[in-house]
């Protein structure tokens, strides 16, 4: 184990309060030797130590690393979230610390705001606003993790995505009832952006964050009206199971032409459901519900959550 990493492992258990007699053996050694890797770690803490050799603890300043210096700097690291600890590469430590101080200041519909921005920059999909599905089941847990920590720390326990996907869960895994529960939905009716509840002593629990996932919609005219026409068609027409099965078969051939993979009983399925609907999914209400399946897929794709 490099000296690093052993560093870093120290640090994240005080963080969470689990430090041994070893850690702090450790940790004395280190600092009373001047060791330049562990005076960087302690720099994301706002642990300085001067050009003089102060030692710079918050508000406290020290002469040497004795037994009360030690003891101040254990607590000042398990309580101090200033930093993010063992960051994920994708993105900065700035990011995080942002979202951090507009959690801590209260500052909800920034911080609801900022979490989608970390989420797309994550995966470098600022300009396309959405994630594909390959992305959301490979999607870096710990961002996720982090930011769930943070959402739960300045809420007190009431947002965060660990709150909505327990709830989720809760609900049978049935988006009209999640919606109903965390206050997506008012009088069956999915709300928008302006009738999102900012003010944190009325937001039910899970309400935020809010519109995290958003899917591809049909925002042009032509294609759209092509496609709607074209499912108007397709119900008309494909009424008998064997219907659907031919149909299936040549999605399938088409796939193995192409190089797909098309799962037969799944296109199936799908097919069914959308007949099924008068809606179109890219169209209100089916629309809404595909953004908190997406949400989930996303939330379950992290174990750890």
């Amino acid at each position: 184990m490099t000296n690093h990493k052993q560093i870093q492992e120290t640090l994240h258990r005080v963080e969470n309060g689990q430090q041994t007699d070893e850690d702090i053996s450790f940790l004395r050694q280190l600092l009373l030797a001047g060791d330049r890797q562990i005076v960087s770690q302690l720099g994301k803490y706002n642990v300085n130590i001067g050009e003089g050799r102060d030692i710079h603890i918050g508000d406290r300043i020290y002469q040497t690393w004795d037994e009360p210096a030690i003891q101040a700097l254990i607590e000042f690291i398990k309580n101090q979230f200033d930093s993010i600890p063992l960051l994920p590469k994708e993105l900065p430590q700035k990011e995080y610390i942002h979202l951090k101080n507009l959690l801590a200041s209260g500052r909800w519909r920034e911080a609801n705001d900022t979490t989608k921005i970390i989420i797309l920059k994550t995966v470098n999909r600022e300009q396309e606003g959405w994630l594909t599905d390959d992305e959301i089941q490979n999607f870096p847990c710990q961002v996720l993790q982090i930011i769930d920590r943070l959402w739960l720390q300045y809420s007190n326990q009431r947002f965060g995505f660990s709150i909505q996907k327990r709830i989720f869960n809760e609900c049978e895994k049935n988006p009209q009832a999640f919606g109903d529960r965390v206050g997506w939905r008012i009088q069956e009716t999915w709300i928008s952006s302006s009738q999102v509840f900012f003010d944190h002593s009325h937001a039910p629990e899970g309400h935020l964050p809010w519109g995290i996932m958003q899917v591809v919609t049909m925002d042009n005219a032509a294609l759209n009206a092509f496609v709607y026409g074209l499912r108007n068609v397709t119900k008309t027409i494909v009424q008998e199971d064997w219907q659907k099965q031919l149909l299936a078969d040549f999605m399938a051939f088409s796939g193995f032409l192409t190089g797909d993979n098309v799962d037969k009983e799944e296109f199936r399925r799908n097919l069914e459901y959308e007949l099924s609907h008068d809606q179109a999914w890219w169209e209100g209400e089916r629309l809404e519900e595909l953004k908190v399946r997406k949400l989930f897929s996303l939330l379950t794709a992290c174990l750890n959550l």
